[in-house]
């Protein structure tokens, strides 16, 4: 159910900006541009990230790849951004503060971190994603803007079609080599480096 809903003036262009509310309460924002119901539209769900986003943090490339789905969808002419609500992988932000402190003081990356504090690599639910697009008449077949294949899986749960799955061209610090590399590596993402410029 859509709850509140805008037109949001941005630097890549004009978004429609909607909350939204699944029947268990679980709340999550949409960035829509364009007709949404054509076969192939692209779609990005994409989690919380305040370091990366609002606080220029340098070792995660969560900003650049929110700024550059922007910029991608306008390109195309329609697509939808679901912004949920997770940060730390779903480990909130008191638990992520803490597995972000235990990387710095041990050495160690944020899933040895998470597993130090008992936390599990990845808590995320994708579900109310479902509801947030059902909201925006999103087309069954889509065309998947991330890296990640439990975004993937969580969209093909949710009933929708990947037709295509596609990785980005985008600037990031330097400082976020180590973290995409450990995406790569344990999280078996399918981080394209050749489309990455690290800089700084």
């Amino acid at each position: 159910m859509i709850i509140a809903t805008t037109l949001l003036e941005t630097a890549h262009g004009t978004f429609s900006v909607s909350t939204h509310e699944d029947g268990t309460g679980q709340r999550c924002l949409s960035m829509s541009h364009g007709d949404l119901s054509d076969a192939g539209t692209a779609v990005r769900l994409h989690s919380s990230c305040i370091f990366g986003e609002a606080l220029m943090a340098t070792d995660c490339d969560c900003g650049p790849q929110l700024h550059t789905t922007m910029q991608e969808i306008t390109k195309r002419g329609a697509g939808a951004i679901v912004y949920l609500f997770q940060e730390g992988r779903g480990a909130g932000l008191d638990l992520k503060i803490r597995g972000m402190e235990t990387q710095r003081v041990r050495g160690v990356n944020s899933y040895e971190a998470y597993a130090s504090l008992g936390l599990g690599r990845d808590m995320r639910d994708y579900s109310v994603a479902g509801t947030a697009l059902a909201d925006l008449g999103m087309a069954e077949q889509v065309t998947l803007i991330s890296n990640n294949p439990l975004k993937r899986q969580a969209l093909e749960e949710l009933g929708y079609q990947v037709e295509s799955q596609i990785a980005l061209s985008y600037e990031v610090s330097k400082h976020a080599y180590e973290y995409l590399l450990m995406k790569q590596v344990e999280g078996d993402h399918t981080v394209d480096f050749g489309k990455i410029k690290f800089v700084g």
